[in-house]
């Protein structure tokens, strides 16, 4: 849940080092900090909050001109946020220096036998019995001394590590947590996502499980740590541009990417669907292997907004394959499955690829022969290189922390994994999917014509929330599944407690907290009888006094007379509504956090790219 960066090469490395971390922020934020080496002396300085204010403590106390150096943005798991436990950190005698994104998982008996070996600990962290073990095992050769070191560590952890006795080299680890190297000409660099690299290379190497990296002027040497034998490593160059990570003239990476959802929808959708139908070529191998021929129930393991994704992909599978399907929360799956086996396949969502929990169900599916596939943003991640397919979506980087253009383009993946699985398992006709596929081809430009109509008017209705402390959703079906994403946002975006309802359920409870101008949003994008049954949900909530927005599509002239204000959007197939209309609910969140004056790209208390359980 931490970043971490690194740079060896011919330029001064303190201005890289920190625009780097600018970038990466979004994966932790509560405290900063750089290790600075002219290859003769390694200069330390952080801080508690963001980058900027690491930015001058170094204009107040700066560093000597060095060209290679560590970096690392916190988000604290082990101890407050501090001086102290902010990273760089070292050991009693400042011999190695230690950045580090993961867990530990036995530090406290690694902590205990150190104190008995006469170590004192200056912080509350996991991290720091990491340059203590190495100053304890310190064999006078820095490899050597880290090769003998990393058998130790359990858990999950990248690490950048330096050593005063020879400090023009920086060795980088990955165990179960991402560390991606890049490379221009004679400059080395490596960061804990591809994004904060790209305004100076677009050629990578991710570094793969049991691998370390030893990063020397000009030159990179990859070696496992089981047995020191060398890699040779695959470069491949981004698909991701510098245009990607820059905001382009908005304030804020969030509502960039709201509006970057017609194109990350276009190229998600883009060389998959065909004339009569939807054509997986990452997906073909394996279904012609036979990986899937025993399959007869599907597990969707996801979390946070990835699970909302799924459960309306849930919804389509059920549909079009007549199978069961489950949802499951990642944390939850590993501990509460039911009998798993090769007849379950398991389909995981994540943005990053990096999603521990997420992983640890991946593990568990595979422990007892479960077929998997990924659904992830992200090409080279962990979850993509381990599960037996992946269906990328294509969304472009992700830089604000709730995510949003990963969440619509997961809807259209699983529903383009559930047309080509139909078509493959069970003899369905292409004209029984014939509107589902043209709503699919009009998708993005559905979603354009949504943020033309709703935002000006989901601007002003913000500024309604900004004395609210709650608020309601309500919906049946798949608008329920929207309101709870819905709620999501305003959670962790305007920090209103926000609360989702199946409308149905309104009067078995929870009406008793309906109270005179208590704001409700509506979802009534399904029509037919749901939708009717919705209407008189809403009037259930009216009679209590509530101030209801009801969300519906063009073609509805019914719920205007029933709520206080009415939004519309496009209509388009049942499967796809959830996504049109998740445009206005990711706006309100957007202009509910703004008005209130949050950071909304950067909410409190959480991070991007959750690499620990």
């Amino acid at each position: 849940m931490s970043g971490i960066v690194g740079f060896i090469g011919k330029r001064n490395a303190l201005p890289i080092l920190l625009d780097c971390l600018d970038t990466l922020d979004y994966r932790g934020y509560d405290s900063a900090g750089i290790a600075i080496s002219d290859e003769s002396v390694i200069h330390i300085r952080k801080t508690v909050g963001r980058i900027d204010d690491l930015r001058a403590v170094v204009n107040r106390d700066p560093v000597t001109t060095g060209i290679l150096g560590i970096g690392h943005t916190r988000w604290a798991t082990h101890g407050i946020p501090s001086e102290a436990n902010s990273h760089p950190l070292l050991g009693c005698d400042d011999r190695f220096i230690v950045v580090h994104n993961g867990i530990i998982e036995n530090y406290p008996q690694l902590k205990r036998n150190l104190q008995k070996q006469g170590h004192t600990f200056a912080t509350e962290t996991d991290t720091e019995v990491i340059p203590h073990l190495l100053e304890e095992y310190d064999t006078g050769d820095f490899e050597k001394t880290v090769q003998v070191v990393l058998p130790m560590l359990a858990g999950s952890f990248a690490l950048a590590i330096m050593s005063k006795a020879q400090p023009d080299t920086i060795i980088a680890v990955s165990q179960n947590n991402p560390l991606v190297l890049g490379r221009d000409k004679a400059d080395l660099y490596f960061a804990s996502d591809i994004p904060a690299m790209l305004p100076f290379t677009r050629q990578f190497y991710p570094i793969q499980n049991g691998e370390y990296a030893v990063l020397t002027q000009g030159h990179v040497t990859i070696k496992k740590f089981a047995d020191g034998s060398e890699v040779c490593p695959i470069w491949r160059l981004a698909d991701e541009s510098l245009e990607d990570v820059l905001l382009n003239g908005y304030e804020h990476y969030m509502r960039k990417e709201i509006f970057d959802q017609p194109k990350a929808l276009r190229d998600t959708l883009a060389g998959r669907l065909t004339e009569d139908g939807v054509e997986l070529a990452e997906l073909a191998a394996a279904w012609d292997a036979g990986l899937f021929a025993r399959v007869r129930k599907i597990d969707i393991v996801a979390s946070g907004t990835s699970y909302h994704a799924g459960l309306i992909g849930k919804k389509a599978l059920e549909q079009l394959l007549h199978f069961p399907v489950a949802a499951a929360y990642s944390s939850e799956f590993v501990h509460e499955h039911a009998n798993l086996d090769e007849t379950n396949l398991v389909i995981l969502l994540s943005q990053s690829g990096e999603t521990a929990d997420t992983l640890s169900a991946l593990r568990e599916a595979q422990k007892y022969g479960c077929p998997t596939i990924a659904i992830t943003n992200t090409a080279g991640s962990t979850i993509a290189r381990k599960a037996d397919c992946t269906l990328l979506t294509k969304a472009g980087p992700e830089l604000a922390v709730a995510s949003t253009k990963a969440y619509t383009t997961q809807i259209a993946a699983m529903l383009l994994l559930a047309v080509w699985t139909a078509q493959r398992m069970s003899s369905l006709q292409p004209t029984q999917v014939a509107d589902l596929l043209a709503a699919l081809r009009q998708l993005p430009t559905d979603v354009e014509s949504t943020l033309i109509m709703i935002d000006e008017a989901i601007d002003q209705f913000a500024q309604m929330t900004y004395d609210q402390e709650s608020l309601f959703l309500i919906g049946r079906g798949l608008d329920y599944v929207l309101a709870l994403e819905g709620a999501l946002k305003l959670q962790e975006i305007a920090y209103i407690h926000a609360d989702a309802y199946a409308a149905g359920e309104m009067k078995h409870g929870t009406m008793a907290l309906i109270t005179p101008g208590m704001p409700v949003i509506a979802l009534a994008t399904q029509m037919g009888s749901v939708f009717d049954k919705t209407v008189s949900n809403i009037k259930e909530v009216k009679a209590r006094d509530a101030f209801v927005v009801g969300i519906t599509t063009v073609s509805d002239d019914v719920l205007a007379d029933e709520v206080d204000e009415v939004m519309y959007i496009p209509e388009t197939h049942p499967f796809l509504m959830p996504v049109l209309a998740a445009i206005p609910l990711q706006l309100l969140a957007y202009y509910a956090g703004t008005v209130r004056g949050h950071d909304v790209d950067r909410p409190r208390n959480l991070a991007k790219s959750l690499t620990v359980e």
